[in-house]
């Protein structure tokens, strides 16, 4: 099983682009505090597609707290000649955890039907259809 499930807060602002068939993408990086250790935290590089995408382009900042849930996908690629490895979650569902003026209501999101861990009990998530059906060679990663 490949699950992943994260808060944390983004390191700068997302970047909303489109593929050639015109599916969105966004990728971001979220900074995970380390458990037990002050001050530490995990740069964690994300990315998401379709309506997902388009929300955290719209109404995400550097800064803004999120929780995500999705799977880890491993990638390899060459830089003049040499060989590298990234690591990358693949968002299925994006919780927004707070609001735009930093109080914490008002502000869930989801994509898919993940129904436990971030959503709140006071008022339902908004949806967004979840759709990764896109050919591997249209995104660059």
């Amino acid at each position: 099983m490949n699950l992943v499930i994260l808060t944390g807060r983004l390191t700068r602002d997302p970047e909303l682009k489109f593929g050639q068939s015109g599916k969105a993408y966004s990728r971001f990086s979220l900074a995970v505090d380390r458990p037990f250790q002050k001050g530490e935290a995990d740069f964690i590089n994300c990315v998401a597609f379709g309506k997902t995408a388009e929300l955290i382009g719209e109404y995400l900042r550097k800064g803004r707290k999120v929780g995500v849930q999705g799977r880890i996908q491993m990638n390899r690629y060459e830089v003049n000649g040499e060989k590298r490895t990234s690591y990358d979650v693949l968002v299925d569902t994006v919780e927004f955890l707070e609001s735009k003026n930093g109080t914490g209501e008002d502000s869930s999101y989801s994509s898919g039907n993940y129904n436990e861990g971030f959503q709140r009990a006071a008022e339902p998530a908004k949806s967004a259809p979840v759709g990764n059906d896109f050919e591997d060679d249209e995104f660059p990663f």
